[in-house]
């Protein structure tokens, strides 16, 4: 995919990564010059988000409804501007004009924040997690401390997303886990067999909900 390919409206995330910690964020696409992207500005908590930290490293994820992948443009910059009527905007500056298609560990994600279940290995037994993010390669759970799920152990993760009404059982395999900021909880990442274009499927359509739920809240309208 190139940059002139994206069209105004589309949606995309952007991740912010230090060492071993990212955080995601949804905007749309205003327009394309080159190998600038103009897009809707980022806030959290009511604040513009700002993306110039000294050790950030910045990607850009962009699905192409024309063949079902994730592209992805890394090291990118982002600076914020005013319109001369007001309006805010922020600008991504890529590289390339061409984005590669996101590998497994690249692969889009979305928050999820539901309750859902796990079951490890051959213990049928299944223990209550929440469900933290979800990509069409894998899943994160927050499991409670006591939970102790190996490396290398198949899992079966199962949860119901109320709002887009689907549910879903998903086989995967833990390959890493980290402490929850607060140190009483850990953080599992589980991958699954093979890339899934139903969960890709579910991962778009999420994302433009907290696209569109984020611009209800939190956007100045531009004039």
């Amino acid at each position: 995919m190139i940059l002139s390919d994206i069209q105004p409206g589309t949606s995309i995330q952007i991740t912010a990564s230090r060492g071993v910690r990212s955080m995601d964020f949804a905007s749309s696409v205003i327009s394309v010059e080159g190998t600038l992207v103009k897009i809707d500005p980022i806030y959290q908590d009511d604040k513009l988000v700002g993306f110039d930290n000294e050790g950030i490293v910045l990607a850009m994820y962009v699905a192409s409804k024309e063949d079902s992948k994730l592209y992805v443009y890394p090291g990118i910059t982002i600076h914020s501007y005013k319109s001369p009527d007001g309006s805010i905007y922020q600008e991504v500056s890529c590289k390339s004009e061409e984005g590669r298609v996101a590998n497994r560990r690249g692969a889009h994600r979305v928050w999820v924040g539901a309750s859902g279940g796990v079951t490890i290995g051959e213990n049928k037994h299944e223990y209550a997690v929440a469900i933290k993010d979800i990509s069409s390669t894998g899943i994160a759970i927050v499991c409670d401390e006591s939970i102790d799920i190996p490396m290398g152990t198949q899992v079966v993760v199962s949860f119901t997303d109320d709002v887009q009404h689907k549910s879903f059982r998903l086989m995967a395999t833990a390959i890493r886990s980290e402490n929850s900021e607060d140190n009483r909880r850990i953080i599992y990442g589980c991958k699954y067999k093979e890339e899934s274009n139903a969960i890709l499927k579910y991962v778009n359509e999420k994302q433009r909900q907290n696209l569109k739920e984020t611009r209800n809240v939190n956007l100045p309208k531009r004039v």
